[in-house]
């Protein structure tokens, strides 16, 4: 009897190690598991697939970027010929020689003097006459407020071709804001001045907000005074504060990051602008970008296509003297850019 119950035991053990491995194997291929399963292996190939994207995405525009950048350094420090099959990147006779022709050619120190009244006043105006549009737009209700913030939004939009001419006119025979027509009415001749060739077809505009992407700042200011606390303007009320002394003493100071953002931009994108400054600026007072235009004729004139000098390498140089000071500019000022940047989105 005891043989027998043994026997049956073993038998039962091996039933049930028979039925726990067939009870495992359902609960493995059940459709909840085989689900579980799918998904799992479908999250890794699609973490897997955007890593491959990302990548890629990252590396077309690293090249996109760094492509013409590279050919313009390779250029600029060339001084073999054109036709050289051996020469990619690094030049095979490296010169400072067309440095040198560039420099010359666009009277470089004159130019960036020029470019630089024009972008560093053009900025600090802007930002004085935009963060008081921004803050108006901000924090004060009026008749015809949304309307008029439309108009700002539509100076982003519409393309400057499409006033330039007027905008020449106006500068060309600049009447003071009307006064000089008034004039004209009892003496017979307008009272005009020209500004064409002068700073001041800059500044005036960007006195009054209506500057090289003026909206665009307006726009920026708007948001960072609109996510400021009231409770600042409050006790300004309380201690006595006007409209005007609030702004200047509570409300700007503190608005430096919108100010450094709405700075850099402003400009690099004078130091770049060449389609409003080709207009403005034909005889004197000329900055980088209109001077290397006007000088590529007389580049290629000059050293022509063939020898040791030739015309695209002085071209490169030229376009590298002018980029130079904006690499010099954003090396220092990056960290407190980036800063900005992010401040102005979270307040905004």
């Amino acid at each position: 009897m005891p043989e027998n119950t043994e026997i049956i035991s073993e038998e039962n053990k091996e039933k049930m190690k028979f039925d726990l491995s067939r009870e495992s194997l359902k609960e493995m291929f059940s459709e909840k598991n085989v689900s579980h399963f799918k998904k799992r292996v479908l999250f890794k190939v699609t973490k897997f697939v955007w890593a491959v994207f990302r990548t890629l995405l990252l590396v077309g525009l690293g090249f996109i970027i760094l492509y013409p950048m590279l050919t313009m350094l390779s250029y600029a420090f060339n001084g073999d010929y054109m036709g050289n099959s051996t020469f990619v990147w690094i030049p095979s006779k490296f010169t400072m020689n067309n440095m040198g022709l560039a420099w010359e050619f666009l009277k470089y120190p004159q130019s960036v003097k020029n470019t630089l009244f024009i972008a560093i006043g053009s900025s600090i105006l802007q930002i004085m006459s935009c963060a008081l549009a921004g803050y108006g737009f901000a924090r004060f209700n009026f008749k015809g407020k949304n309307i008029l913030f439309l108009i700002v939004i539509l100076t982003i939009i519409v393309p400057p071709q499409t006033y330039i001419i007027s905008t020449y006119l106006d500068y060309k025979f600049f009447d003071f804001f009307g006064i000089g027509s008034l004039i004209g009415l009892f003496t017979g001749k307008p009272l005009t001045v020209a500004l064409t060739d002068t700073y001041w077809s800059f500044w005036i505009p960007s006195m009054f907000g209506q500057g090289l992407r003026g909206g665009l700042y307006i726009f920026i200011f708007k948001q960072f005074f609109a996510g400021m606390p009231k409770e600042l303007e409050n006790a300004a009320k309380i201690d006595g504060c006007n409209a005007i002394t609030t702004f200047v003493k509570i409300m700007l100071p503190n608005a430096g990051a919108a100010a450094l953002t709405v700075f850099l931009f402003s400009f690099v994108w004078h130091w770049n602008d060449y389609y409003v400054s080709n207009m403005m600026f034909q005889i004197k007072n000329q900055p980088l970008s209109v001077v290397i235009f006007q000088k590529s004729d007389f580049m290629r004139q000059m050293t022509g296509y063939t020898g040791e000098v030739n015309y695209q390498y002085i071209l490169n140089a030229s376009v590298l003297l002018s980029t130079l000071p904006l690499l010099i500019l954003y090396s220092f000022a990056q960290k407190y850019f980036i800063e900005s940047v992010a401040k102005v989105g979270v307040k905004g």
